[in-house]
């Protein structure tokens, strides 16, 4: 199922929709619109919360759970000789892999989980990040 999450600009609650043709995006908390689908197919063409035409691919992974992983690995160093941390990096890396990837909007932040993800998509640029950073 295809969904899309963010912060509400009203209320700062992180919420997540199921996504159809014609939906009017709701907070589900205070109600506020966050905007319109028209067509499920063309989501990418415009953002349907901030009208913004460039997205970025990332990986739908915890970096908590990547953070503690490692900071596990750290903390075993003394007693295994510094042999943990290529042993939990490995494993981080095997977890980060199996992951699925979505597409979030430069300006809002909005994710999109579960659609075909277009080619053209490349992953998070800063220079590009560093432009819309006055929006959020």
């Amino acid at each position: 199922m295809s969904t899309i999450s963010r912060f509400c600009p009203q209320c700062k609650k992180y919420a997540r929709l199921g996504v159809f043709d014609g939906q009017v995006l709701l907070c589900p908390y205070c109600q506020n619109q966050w905007g319109k689908i028209e067509k499920v197919e063309t989501i990418f063409d415009r953002c349907p919360m901030c009208t913004c035409r460039q997205f970025y691919t990332d990986k739908d992974f915890n970096q908590v759970i990547g953070f503690a992983i490692m900071a596990i690995s750290i903390v075993l160093v003394p007693k295994t000789y510094g042999l943990s941390i290529p042993v939990f990096a490995l494993i981080d890396w095997l977890i980060y892999r199996k992951v699925a990837k979505l597409v979030a909007c430069y300006r809002c932040g909005g994710e999109f989980r579960g659609f075909n993800i277009p080619l053209g998509l490349k992953p998070f640029m800063h220079h590009i990040g560093l432009k819309y950073d006055k929006y959020r």
